[in-house]
């Protein structure tokens, strides 16, 4: 694991990386592209926010909500219009333990239908009748 502090700045694609948390992750590239916008201030208002992604302040509120729900971003201090980008590491975190709760779940309804197919078919296999093809 790097030192903090030791990590340099490189140049990034920020629809590369909406691109590839959409597609891994299933997080909407709109909301990646909010989070990039937000990482580069310490804080951002929701006008700014709205201007800068050219939508209305109401489908930023939206946008907001769910983001501060995924563990995202955070209201900042001392105002309740301003918000704050959460560090990568947490914010990544965030987004894995989310998707994994998910890919646990989809997991438990798969085998529970694999459960219910057995039970509905093994009755029918165990009635065969000797020599039939």
């Amino acid at each position: 694991m790097p030192v903090p502090g030791s990590l340099k700045r490189q140049p990034i694609n920020k629809d590369e990386i909406a691109q590839l948390l959409e597609r891994q992750f299933k997080l909407p590239s709109l909301e990646t592209l909010a989070y990039l916008q937000m990482l580069e201030r310490s804080s951002i208002g929701v006008d700014e926010l709205a201007e800068t992604l050219a939508l209305s302040t109401d489908k930023i509120w939206d946008l907001l909500q769910t983001m501060t729900g995924r563990g995202l971003i955070i209201k900042a201090p001392g105002s309740k219009d301003t918000f704050s980008a959460l560090h990568p590491r947490m914010t990544m975190t965030n987004i894995f333990k989310i998707y994994e709760k998910d890919l646990v779940q989809s997991l438990r309804d798969h085998r529970a239908t694999v459960d219910r197919v057995v039970n509905l078919l093994t009755p029918i296999y165990e009635e065969r009748k000797p020599g039939s093809n």
